[in-house]
């Protein structure tokens, strides 16, 4: 019984641990892939499903995929990613800055990613994303 019991509790532990959200970047390279592969909306839900924003902005979340897509559609599929800074703010905030770059050539894209560390775990809490060559990112 009591071997059945531990099992049982190591299965349900175990679970618990290969569930929880993966660091900042690596969230953020599966998003670029799933982006390239499936479209912005599995990309969206995949960076937000289960997260504080999804839940207090989901319709929000739901109108970017349309707009991500249609800029795709002009700048071509994304060849590569630049990670060009990571600050963080304390032990559970941090913002990462992206530019990512396509294959119809022209300008980059600029992509701003800010995480914050809710129960051991990094969620995502804003994301956004510019092509103002001028005005690459907002000072924060």
């Amino acid at each position: 019984m009591k071997s059945k019991v531990f099992c049982a509790l190591l299965v349900i532990v175990g679970s618990q641990v290969f569930a929880a959200r993966p660091e900042p970047q690596a969230q953020i390279d599966a998003f670029f892939s799933t982006l390239g592969d499936k479209g912005a909306s599995a990309a969206i839900e995949g960076l937000c499903k289960g997260t504080l924003i999804q839940s207090r902005k989901g319709s929000e979340l739901l109108a970017l995929a349309p707009q991500f897509d249609a800029v795709l559609k002009i700048y071509g599929k994304i060849e590569r990613t630049e990670k060009i800074e990571k600050k963080p703010f304390g032990d559970s905030f941090v913002r990462i800055r992206t530019i990512s770059y396509h294959n119809l050539g022209g300008a980059p894209l600029f992509w701003e990613f800010m995480f914050f560390k809710a129960k051991d775990e990094w969620q995502i809490y804003v994301f956004r994303f510019n092509d103002e060559i001028d005005k690459p990112f907002s000072s924060i």
